[in-house]
């Protein structure tokens, strides 16, 4: 093999592990993408289960009902 049939070879091979390199990194981004979506949905799972339970508490229910109304009554008044 010549010198310049190994420098072409090398180069191709370069070419190739960059190329390799870009795919695996996109792949990787795409992934931590998902996990940071599932995790987001999880946590707002989570709090809409914490509100569900919080809520069906019948005092709980009333407060925030009683809360809101208080404050439609003062903007009215104004």
């Amino acid at each position: 093999m010549s010198l310049r049939q190994a420098e072409q070879l090398a180069e191709e091979r370069l070419r190739l592990l960059e190329l390799q390199a870009s795919l695996q990194r996109s792949e990787l981004a795409d992934t931590f993408e998902s996990w940071e979506k599932r995790k987001a949905l999880a946590w707002g799972a989570r709090i809409a289960g914490w509100g569900f339970r919080l809520f069906a508490q019948p005092k709980v229910r009333w407060f925030v009902a009683t809360t809101l109304l208080s404050r439609l009554r003062r903007r009215r008044a104004h």
